[in-house]
């Protein structure tokens, strides 16, 4: 029996995931440019998770998506990741993904 190590926090459709958030950045990555399949340097706003739908984790959270990372660093340059948990929840809808966050 194999077992799968999630060290990355996954989004599930239409589904809130609760998270408390610290040490927020941004770091280049590579990978794979879906339309030209070469490798290509993104930018991700990343952050450590130590609760994951209120129990103890230690995972990390990624996005590329600018709008949901733009609204994340907001609320850490205001400080609020300290205090509060984030609710994010995707909605994919193929170019026109979105995601909506809440704090808790």
């Amino acid at each position: 029996m194999s077992m799968v190590l999630e060290n990355y926090v996954k989004l599930t459709a239409e589904a809130e995931k609760i998270l408390k958030l610290e040490n927020p950045r941004i770091l280049e990555r590579t990978i794979t440019d879906p339309e030209t399949k070469r490798p290509k340097i993104v930018r991700a706003w990343v952050a450590d998770v130590t609760e994951e739908d209120y129990a103890p984790v230690r995972k990390i959270f990624s996005t590329l998506a600018e709008k949901l990372a733009a609204s994340l660093q907001v609320a850490a340059d205001a400080g609020d990741l300290r205090r509060y948990r984030v609710g994010i929840t995707w909605y994919p809808r193929g170019y026109a993904t979105e995601y909506r966050m809440r704090l808790i």
